[in-house]
């Protein structure tokens, strides 16, 4: 498919965007391991502290969805929220 500049710069931003939250997370839980660890006098790793479930939840995505009775692909934005999906789906 043909995406215009605009959408590709968009693309792009986002994608940058995306690495700077994902890496800014990472960080924030690495330093509550720390700090953690440091109150609870034990090595952050002893600690069995895990992430439990990361996304991203600030994101477009292409999807297929039905408009008026075709299956289109689109570009889906959704401001502040993700996806939901049932439980058990392959995307999950």
């Amino acid at each position: 498919d043909d995406v215009c500049q605009e959408g590709q710069d968009y693309l792009a931003a986002m994608a940058a965007a995306a690495n700077y939250a994902w890496v800014n997370r990472s960080s924030m839980t690495f330093l509550v391991r720390q700090a953690l660890g440091k109150h609870f006098q034990q090595a952050p790793d002893d600690l069995d502290i895990n992430v439990v479930y990361d996304v991203s939840h600030n994101i477009a995505k292409v999807e297929q969805h039905m408009v008026d009775g075709q299956l289109k692909t689109l570009l889906v934005h959704r401001k502040g929220s993700t996806r939901a999906f049932p439980p058990h789906h392959p995307l999950i």
